[in-house]
C-alpha cells in the first residue's frame, strides 16, 4: 500500500513522468523503509524517497542516502508536508548511521529550501557545449569495452564522492535507454589511463554527455572523437567533474546534508594527522551533531560539554563545514583544512 500510495503522488506531481515512474516502481528495488509520505487528512499527500548509497571520502566509503522524487500533490502544497517528510528522513538516516544526504534538486527554486534544512550546494559540473565545428582531432587512444568494473574504478579513482554498485550500473543503462539515443563508450590512452562516456539525446535536438569520468585528458578525447563520429553535426553538450577550473563553465549540480560530522571529521583527521584544531559546530534540526569537534594526532573527539568553555578554530553551522570540506582547494586553504570537491552524476531522477 506505501508504494502505491507513492506512486500516486508522484505521478499527481509530475504527470509528464508517468512513463518513467512505471519503468522505475518496475526496475528499482524500493523497499518500504526508503518510501517517506506525509498526509493532509487520511489522504497520502507528500512524498519522497531515499534510497543507500555508498560514498567515497578521504579513503573511507560511507554509508549514504540519496533523496530522490519528491512530490507533494498539488491541492496539499505551501503546507509544509515535505518539510516534514524531510525532516523525518533526515533525522532516520542519521540514526541508522549514514554519513550524510544527497538529492539533485528539481528546480533552481529549490536550492533556497533545501538550503533552510541544512544542505549545501557542494555537487558542481563543468558544462561544456560543442558544435558541428568541434571534431576532437587531438584524441590519443583506443576504444574499449565499457562495463562496471571499469566504471568503479574510475569513480574510485575520481576520490570523492558517491560510488554505484553493479546493480546500479545495470539499472543507469536502462534509464539511459528510456531517455533515448543512448551511447557508453570507453578508452584508454598509450599510457594505460582510461576514461568513459554515457551520453543520451538531449531536449535540444543534440547530444548529452550525462558523465565524462577519466583523468586522462586523451582518453577522454578520443570517446569525444567518437561520440562525434556517431551524432554526425548535433552539438554535443558535456557534463563532467568540476576540474577546469573555469569558473564560466561550472555550474551547481546537487546538494549535500552533513547527518553525522564527526564520521566525516575522523576520517579527515585520520588522513591528515597533521590536522590539529577545534571546530564548534551548530545544527538546529539535528541537535546531536551540535558541539565541539577536537581533531588532533590522527582522531576527531567530540565534547557536547560546555561548549563556551572552548576556545575554538571555527565557530560555524553544519552546512557551513560542508561548503569547506566539500568546498575548492582554494577555500580549504583559507580554513586551513583539506578540502575536496564531491563528484555525483547518473543518478536515476
Amino acid at each position: 500500500m506505501k508504494k502505491e500510495d507513492f506512486i500516486a503522488v508522484f505521478k499527481s506531481s509530475f504527470p509528464d513522468g508517468e512513463a518513467w515512474c512505471n519503468w522505475f516502481f518496475a526496475t528499482e528495488p524500493v523497499k518500504d523503509e526508503n518510501i517517506y509520505l506525509s498526509y493532509d487528512g487520511t489522504k497520502a499527500a507528500s512524498a519522497l524517497l531515499m534510497q543507500p548509497y555508498p560514498f567515497l571520502y578521504e579513503g573511507t566509503v560511507f554509508d549514504s542516502g540519496y533523496i530522490s522524487c519528491v512530490a507533494t500533490r498539488p491541492e496539499s502544497r505551501a503546507k509544509g508536508l515535505s518539510r516534514d517528510n524531510l525532516r523525518k528522513a533526515l533525522n532516520d538516516a542519521r540514526a541508522i548511521g549514514y554519513a550524510m544526504a544527497e538529492l539533485v534538486p528539481a528546480a533552481d527554486s529549490l536550492y533556497y529550501f533545501y538550503s533552510r534544512e541544512g544542505f549545501a550546494t557542494v555537487f558542481y559540473v563543468d558544462r561544456e557545449r560543442y558544435t558541428s565545428l568541434h571534431s576532437f582531432p587531438e584524441g590519443r587512444g583506443a576504444l574499449v569495452e565499457p562495463g562496471y568494473t571499469l566504471f568503479h574504478d574510475l569513480e574510485v579513482e575520481a576520490g570523492c564522492g558517491i560510488l554505484h554498485t553493479e546493480a546500479d550500473y545495470r539499472r543507469v543503462l536502462e534509464d539511459m535507454s528510456v531517455d533515448g539515443g543512448s551511447v557508453v563508450l570507453a578508452a584508454t590512452d598509450d599510457d594505460g589511463h582510461s576514461a568513459m562516456l554515457f551520453a543520451v539525446d538531449a531536449p535540444d535536438g543534440g547530444a548529452l554527455v550525462k558523465c565524462l569520468i577519466g583523468h586522462s585528458k586523451y582518453a577522454r578525447r578520443t570517446l569525444l572523437c567518437e561520440l562525434r563520429r556517431r551524432v554526425g553535426s548535433r552539438d554535443i553538450t558535456v557534463l563532467r567533474p568540476p576540474v577546469s577550473g573555469d569558473k564560466a563553465l561550472m555550474q551547481p549540480y546537487g546538494m549535500m546534508r552533513i547527518l553525522n560530522p564527526e564520521l566525516l571529521l575522523g576520517a579527515l583527521a585520520a588522513r591528515h594527522p597533521q590536522l590539529s584544531m577545534k571546530i564548534k559546530l551548530s545544527d538546529s534540526l539535528l541537535s546531536d551533531n551540535s558541539g565541539v569537534y577536537e581533531l588532533a594526532e590522527g582522531v576527531c573527539v567530540k565534547d557536547c560539554a560546555a561548549v563556551s568553555d572552548y576556545k575554538v578554530d571555527l565557530d560555524i553551522s553544519v552546512d557551513t563545514l560542508a561548503g569547506i570540506i566539500f568546498g575548492s582547494h582554494e577555500m580549504g586553504e583559507i580554513f586551513n583544512i583539506p578540502a575536496r570537491r564531491p563528484y555525483m552524476s547518473l543518478m536515476l531522477d
